[in-house]
């Protein structure tokens, strides 16, 4: 077997060998890829796949959509779909995913083997290591004002939470919290454009870019962009004439810590009863239908979570000590959770502003002003384990 292999531990997640794939046989966070096993062809009812000198070839003039290569895949990544040529997920050994990944951690075993790269994580609360790029993506990230650039991220530390939210975000995994390699972001890249007519073709996006991802095209005196890429935005700032822009969105930030309430994402369907089996509002799920639950507000996203993750960042900004961080115990173990005490509301908004999950919101009751805050009541698990899903858990 050969396929390709990624250094999962070192990967940036930016999703650039994935879009690069012409065959969509590269899944990133969870990890699948093809890994050249031939099962789908073995499987394949009518020749549309057959292995050839040690390479998946497809015909999908032959393809019947029956979906046998699916079912056969041992690692998930076939699919058959309606969109041609049908059948998706083998890799046919182009190289593509190789050429574009921005940290050379892919592998084609026994064509190109790519040295493993050594990932140091620095034992320290929060720390900063040498792979910043000052690119400032964390600062406006960061929920309670504690990072600025200078010629790399530094963090305040009187100021920091330690919620993570910084090293899941950072383009090029340069920051570390409590010596852990962090779960980091889903994003999407929703525009990533150069106007080639007003390009000055100075290559200073070129020589700025730490991926090497940034080509010059001589031909036409401009530049071309890959489709996918960390999203550092140096290129964006680097340019003297401002011709590039990038525009991305961010899946929400994990969990503070690898203790509590957690939220498996490959699990996950988007379902919607723990958003609206939580008492607090805490948890908000747009399912597949474009319906979010339980806030009713409007809305043209699919799949998407989120949840209070028990950062601290409402209760540090909170001026009335409404909120607080607190403790609960279940089954013996002890887990934070945020306490709201709805008489000191002045319902000023300061937590919902600071919120990086925004789930918090004033409700207009008076009894109960603000909703958005996890106390750990675990009813969520519940109703996602009740749903037969159990994409919820508690650690």
């Amino acid at each position: 077997m050969a396929g390709i292999f990624i250094q999962e531990d070192a990967c940036l997640v930016c999703n650039a060998c994935a879009k690069a794939c012409p065959t969509e046989a590269i899944e990133i966070a969870p990890f699948k890829t093809c890994i050249q096993c031939f099962s789908c062809a073995n499987a394949c009812p009518t020749g549309a796949l057959t292995e050839r000198d040690g390479k998946l070839v497809f015909n999908g003039t032959k393809c019947d959509k029956d979906g046998a290569c699916q079912k056969a895949c041992p690692t998930g990544i076939k699919k058959v779909d309606g969109r041609f040529p049908y059948s998706k997920g083998h890799c046919v050994l182009c190289e593509k995913c190789v050429d574009i990944c921005p940290v050379e951690i892919i592998s084609l075993p026994g064509k190109i083997d790519k040295p493993k790269k050594d990932v140091i994580i620095p034992n320290e609360p929060i720390a900063v290591t040498k792979d910043c790029v000052a690119c400032g993506v964390c600062v406006p990230e960061c929920p309670v004002d504690a990072i600025s650039i200078e010629d790399t991220a530094v963090i305040d530390t009187n100021k920091c939470i330690y919620c993570t939210i910084c090293s899941q975000t950072c383009p090029w995994n340069a920051i570390f919290v409590a010596g852990k390699k962090p779960q980091k972001r889903q994003k999407n890249i929703k525009s990533f454009t150069v106007n080639s007519e007003e390009c000055i073709g100075c290559e200073k996006c070129v020589e700025v870019c730490p991926g090497s991802m940034i080509e010059y095209d001589a031909n036409n005196l401009s530049i071309k962009l890959p489709v996918a890429c960390p999203a550092c935005s140096l290129c964006v700032e680097s340019c003297p004439v401002d011709v590039i822009k990038l525009e991305v969105e961010y899946a929400p930030s994990k969990p503070v810590t690898e203790d509590g309430l957690m939220w498996l994402e490959e699990k996950c369907t988007y379902c919607g009863p723990c958003a609206v089996k939580c008492p607090t509002g805490a948890i908000n799920v747009v399912n597949p239908k474009g319906l979010e639950l339980p806030s009713k507000k409007k809305t043209d996203k699919a799949n998407e979570y989120r949840m209070c993750i028990r950062c601290g960042a409402c209760a540090i900004k909170c001026p009335t000590s409404a909120l607080k961080m607190g403790k609960i115990a279940h089954e013996g173990k002890e887990y934070t959770r945020v306490e709201f005490n709805p008489s000191l509301c002045n319902e000023c908004g300061d937590c919902i502003n600071i919120c990086p999950q925004k789930t918090l919101e004033l409700t207009g009751e008076a009894n109960m002003p603000l909703k958005g805050y996890c106390v750990m009541c675990l009813k969520c698990i519940e109703a996602c384990n009740k749903a037969k899903k159990e994409a919820l858990i508690l650690k």
